[in-house]
């Protein structure tokens, strides 16, 4: 398993998306799912999304691991701070708790499933050298 230190400096290196992003649908629901390369390590990565009616997620995922997460859902509580988390909020890798640690980020534009992918991918450090082909989320109810 990965751990905390680990995850963070997979987190910081330079990654690429080499193909043409974009959304699919599968059912009611969206899905994203793209291979990443991390550059400096040579690490494959996951780079998973979901839009559904009520909730959202964007995850990178190491190992089947997610080491950085971004939700949209009903609630959260951070098992260390017993503190429950309404808003739009982001996971990270932690020792101990897993991917159960979260705080509220102040780098991502929320409301927008577009907005929101784009500044995950910038905070990740992803760099997409393929097109993004927005999705269209209208007939979904965003929280």
């Amino acid at each position: 398993m990965v751990s905390a230190s680990e995850a963070d400096a997979i987190i910081a290196e330079h990654k690429v998306i080499a193909v043409n992003l974009r959304w699919s649908r599968d059912g009611r629901n969206y899905r994203l799912d793209a291979a990443v390369l991390s550059l400096e390590s040579g690490h494959m990565l996951r780079l998973r999304g979901f839009v559904g009616r009520t909730n959202r997620s964007l995850a990178v995922l190491f190992e089947n691991t997610p080491i950085r997460k971004y939700t949209v859902h009903d609630r959260h509580r951070d098992p260390v701070s017993r503190e429950v988390i309404r808003q739009p909020h982001k996971h990270y890798w932690d020792d101990d708790w897993q991917d159960k640690r979260v705080y509220i980020p102040d780098d991502i534009r929320t409301g927008d499933p577009n907005e929101e992918l784009l500044d995950f991918l910038a905070e990740c450090n992803i760099e997409l050298n393929g097109r993004y082909l927005p999705g269209t989320f209208r007939e979904l109810s965003m929280p």
